[in-house]
């Protein structure tokens, strides 16, 4: 198998990663946007949700094939319908593990601004049922 046909094989995980992590855009309140900054968060847009997904699934894609391209046992690089499947599942899986990490941080900056706040019923309530970004907008306009 020549090497064009080995990065073509490449091109096909990174746009199945790329598809599977794009699923993630409309979950949660990401939304289809540029990458931006939001109260000093940095939000990666489609387009960074995109390459997420494409670094995780050409990452698990090569885990999973290295062993075949070295040693005894060496075969040619074949793309099969479980590599293709195993790619938008990973992109997917990839970018959603990323998004909640970023949540994460949102919160924990939300808890910290909230704390040095004075105690506000309303804004409590909406920190308790918003999105992240939402929660964070809460706690910044506390009195």
């Amino acid at each position: 198998m020549n090497s064009d046909m080995h990065l073509w094989i490449l091109w096909i995980i990174a746009g199945c990663g790329a598809a599977g992590g794009f699923v993630n855009v409309f979950i949660g309140d990401s939304g289809l946007h540029l990458p931006k900054i939001e109260n000093d968060v940095f939000l990666p847009g489609f387009i960074g949700i995109v390459l997420i997904g494409m670094a995780a699934a050409l990452g698990s894609w090569a885990s999973m094939k290295g062993a075949t391209l070295i040693g005894a046992d060496a075969r040619p690089l074949a793309l099969s319908t479980m590599d293709i499947a195993n790619s938008m599942l990973i992109g997917f899986g990839g970018v959603k593990w990323w998004k909640s990490e970023i949540e994460k941080d949102i919160l924990q900056r939300t808890a910290a601004v909230a704390a040095n706040k004075q105690a506000d019923p309303a804004a409590a309530a909406v920190i308790a049922t918003a999105s992240p970004l939402e929660a964070l907008k809460a706690a910044l306009n506390m009195h």
